[in-house]
């Protein structure tokens, strides 16, 4: 087996399994962390253990990562919701359901892959090509897809600067007392379970301002307008905020997790960012997809 890198891990926790501490480390999941340990991959303190092995602080890890066979991209006839297009880029609506790039466990069946099916698109990047941000797997809503590299760059350079105005729709459950609140703290690793993201003290900066635009009983439509990009950023500062997103089953606590709803009620419906190729200011904005439509039509009706 040809080893890719190896990377070594001084255990800064306690009491944490082995397989569950190196997928945050390493930021690959459990699974694959779990059979690096079971092919022998991972020593700790020169050792061979098992995946359950509760770590000490001090422990010595080290992690070889065999080089992976590279993605065969292959198109996909996947339908797409193309909002816009021009000769730079593409703006989708991304239907809940589908990941945006291809990885270990989904290969073809992606945006990106539905994207090469009908584009040729100029862009050097195997894997993702044309991809300049994304969305959750089970978030809907906008997404731009770039046509060539120069437009990739310049995109991305938009959104690292946030210079991209980005706002979403979220069904959340609770009440709050307040009727708009912005969120500023860090946002990282999960301290226990390395598989999600937390407000903690060394993450990385995190703002988000919310609107409350309806309510019901027990449950309320957001506006949320996001400043950074981080990941599951919406849904973590909901839930850290006491409100999680009706079908959140990661973030969502007791009481939102009985709501019926079949992903976390989350859609990106507006994006606007000053164009440096048409060296104009564009927006796009859409509506609710159908099953949040149709839950917010079913929940006025029942309260």
């Amino acid at each position: 087996m040809e080893i890719e890198s190896e990377v070594t891990i001084v255990a800064e926790e306690s009491k944490v399994r082995l397989d569950q501490y190196i997928s945050g480390q390493i930021d690959r999941s459990r699974s694959f962390c779990t059979n690096l340990i079971k092919d022998g991959l991972v020593l700790v303190n020169g050792k061979k253990v098992k995946p359950s092995y509760k770590i000490n602080i001090n422990d010595i890890i080290i992690v070889k990562i065999p080089k992976e066979e590279p993605l065969d991209l292959k198109p996909a006839d996947i339908p797409l919701n193309i909002i816009y297009e021009n000769e730079y880029y593409i703006i989708i609506n991304k239907q809940p359901g589908l990941c945006v790039h291809p990885a270990p466990g989904n290969k073809y069946n992606t945006l990106v892959n539905a994207i090469i099916n009908k584009y040729q698109l100029d862009d050097e990047d195997e894997l993702r090509p044309g991809i300049i941000h994304r969305l959750d797997k089970d978030t809907s809503g906008l997404i731009i897809v770039a046509k060539n590299r120069v437009v990739k760059e310049k995109l991305s350079h938009l959104f690292k600067e946030r210079m991209v105005e980005k706002k979403y729709y979220a069904l959340c459950y609770g009440n709050p007392k307040w009727e708009h609140v912005i969120v500023e703290n860090k946002i990282g690793r999960h301290p226990v379970d390395r598989k999600k993201m937390a407000v903690v003290e060394n993450g990385r900066f995190a703002k988000s301002e919310i609107w409350v635009l309806k309510r019901w009983k027990d449950i309320f439509l957001a506006d949320v307008k996001i400043y950074t990009g981080r990941t599951h950023q919406i849904r973590v500062h909901m839930s850290h905020l006491g409100f999680p997103l009706i079908g959140d089953t990661v973030y969502g606590n007791k009481l939102s997790k009985k709501i019926d709803f079949p992903r976390q009620a989350l859609h990106s419906y507006y994006l606007s960012f000053q164009c440096p190729f048409e060296k104009r200011l564009v927006s796009f904005k859409i509506g609710f997809p159908d099953d949040m439509k149709s839950f917010i039509d079913k929940w006025s009706i029942n309260s």
